[in-house]
């Protein structure tokens, strides 16, 4: 698996976040004095507070939830060496299953970051009246998506490794 691409998905999940903190930080001044506490999302009566700092909640939880994952990506799962040629190819496999687990964690991490921003996006729209919370169709599709990764990456960790 190529370096280039864990880079690639990491800085994805690094813009990603940094649009997080983007939107909240240009839409907070910008917003209502009464903002909704949470999206209808099951269809429940919309709470409404006085706009505060509490807006910032979903960018806090995006950032810390993706640098929770993004450090259990890292911890590895390496065990004691073993004598000769063996041991080679022990170690490739083992950096390649490394790398393939970070390289669903970044997968995963950037449906979820997208996911939060979208909660973000619909109490924004709902704080204006403008739409009526999330779109369920667009937020159920993300979940699927995570859904799906989960065997898949499954399945190309039980793939022949080539040497």
């Amino acid at each position: 698996m190529k370096k280039k691409t864990l880079l690639l998905l990491f800085i994805a999940n690094i813009i990603l976040i940094s649009m997080g903190w983007i939107l909240a930080f240009y839409s907070y001044p910008r917003l209502p004095q009464r903002i909704p506490l949470w999206v209808n999302f099951f269809g429940q009566q919309v709470m409404m507070m006085k706009k505060s700092p509490l807006f910032f909640v979903y960018p806090i939880i995006q950032t810390l939830f993706c640098s929770g994952f993004w450090l259990v990506s890292r911890i590895g799962h390496y065990k004691p060496s073993r004598e000769g040629q063996a041991d080679l190819i022990y170690k490739k496999r083992m950096s390649f299953l490394s790398d393939l687990r970070k390289e669903f964690v970044y997968m995963v991490l950037i449906f979820f970051s997208l996911i939060f921003i979208h909660l973000q996006r619909g109490i924004i729209f709902l704080a204006y009246g403008k739409e009526s919370g999330v779109d369920k169709v667009y937020f159920y599709t993300l979940f699927g998506i995570i859904l799906i990764l989960i065997p898949l990456y499954r399945l190309r960790a039980k793939l022949p490794f080539k040497k």
